[in-house]
């Protein structure tokens, strides 16, 4: 008897088809289970119908990777995040086209179904995403970054034990919180990262994209509610990468991001010159008020900083400033840099400066060293393990 199925998980999210007497197991849920307990399968049967066969359309691979590519996900992406055991050859079989529909599920955060002719569909990437972006660019753009983003949260709760965050709306208890765990004063991007992970919230670094993707600063997220910060910004240099962090970890103490939903900021203009001139500031209540939290956080609570000497006339001069008023006000040498290039527009000068620190400019290495301490890679399979190191160039 021929039947449709569905395939769902606690996630609301499902992989759908038709025409198929059995759905691989690899095909319910998170490598490595098989099934998982959260996952169910649903059967709808239908009337009796005529078996596939010479005549009945099937899953080609042409058709496939084009309707990948209208969604934003070329061949050649796509290709590179298949298991190395993947041959095109699997589609010519039903029970291939369901697996190469989990590999999606899992590695592109897609959900896909198999059409009455054969066919694959895409369906609707982002039902959850909220995009907080420039004017000139549209949601597409960023879909991308957002469906790997979640998949990759996904993987990496995976590895790790389950804990209640216990995550303050007062930026001035979050201090309090960091600084106790890491028994210094000033919030560094390190002991930030270490909060983060302390209170079950990984950090990823989501590297790899398709091509024609816009790239992002951050994004915050929830599955399942247990939350999840993927870092966008190409940038080693620790403070850029720390105002991103406390700008996306503001986002879920506030309350902003709810069950099951990715809040994607595409750029964040306090910490890169690139955009400067192109936003007055926040476009909304939501990015204000995490803005003032992260700030509030960074500074130990101050309003603002006093760079009230003006510009300086070399970088070494501002980095030694930088120095003695981080030890003054207990805050981050790298962050006050970065407020004198935002306040002066002179970003010039404050890379300059911040070459000055050769420990402000790791931020990617301590992403990494931290991933790897705090999440449990070998709950994955082979393949699965490879994939969320390789997407974020691990």
């Amino acid at each position: 008897m021929r039947s449709s199925w569905r395939v769902e998980g606690t996630d609301g999210c499902s992989i759908f088809g038709l025409g198929w007497d059995r759905v691989p197991c690899q095909a319910l849920g998170p490598p490595a289970l098989c099934p998982p307990p959260s996952a169910h399968v649903t059967m709808a049967v239908g009337p009796r119908k005529p078996r596939m066969n010479k005549n009945t359309p099937t899953v080609t691979v042409k058709s496939a990777y084009h309707a990948l590519d209208a969604a934003g996900f070329p061949k050649s992406f796509v290709s590179r995040l298949l298991p190395d055991w993947w041959d095109n050859a699997l589609f010519k079989t039903s029970s291939g086209a369901i697996e190469f529909a989990s590999i999606l599920k899992q590695r592109l955060g897609v959900d896909v179904r198999f059409a009455e002719n054969g066919e694959l569909e895409v369906l609707a990437t982002d039902g959850r995403a909220r995009y907080k972006k420039r004017a000139t660019t549209q949601n597409r753009e960023l879909q991308a970054c957002s469906t790997l983003g979640v998949a990759l949260g996904k993987l990496a709760l995976f590895c790790m034990p389950v804990v209640k965050p216990n995550l303050p709306k007062d930026p001035a208890q979050a201090v309090g919180q960091v600084r106790a765990l890491s028994k210094s004063n000033a919030i560094t991007f390190a002991s930030l990262l270490d909060f983060c992970w302390s209170q079950g919230v990984p950090v990823l670094f989501l590297k790899d994209l398709p091509r024609g993707s816009k790239r992002i600063a951050g994004m915050a997220l929830q599955t399942e509610r247990r939350p999840v910060i993927v870092l966008g910004f190409q940038s080693s240099q620790n403070a850029r990468q720390l105002f991103i962090l406390a700008h996306e970890l503001a986002h879920i103490c506030l309350g902003h991001v709810e069950k099951n939903e990715a809040l994607i900021d595409e750029c964040i203009d306090a910490i890169t010159d690139s955009i400067e001139g192109e936003t007055s500031g926040p476009s909304d209540d939501e990015e204000r008020q995490a803005d003032v939290f992260a700030l509030a956080l960074l500074r130990n609570g101050a309003d603002n900083l006093p760079l009230g000497k003006g510009r300086f006339f070399s970088p070494a001069e501002l980095a030694a400033e930088a120095v003695r008023m981080g030890q003054r006000l207990q805050v981050d040498p790298g962050h006050i840099i970065l407020t004198y290039a935002r306040d002066y527009n002179d970003w010039l000068m404050a890379n300059q400066a911040l070459g000055y620190f050769p420990d402000q400019s790791n931020a990617v290495a301590l992403i990494k060293q931290r991933f790897i301490s705090n999440c449990n890679v070998n709950n994955l399979s082979d393949d699965n393990r490879n994939y969320l190191l390789s997407m974020q160039g691990f």
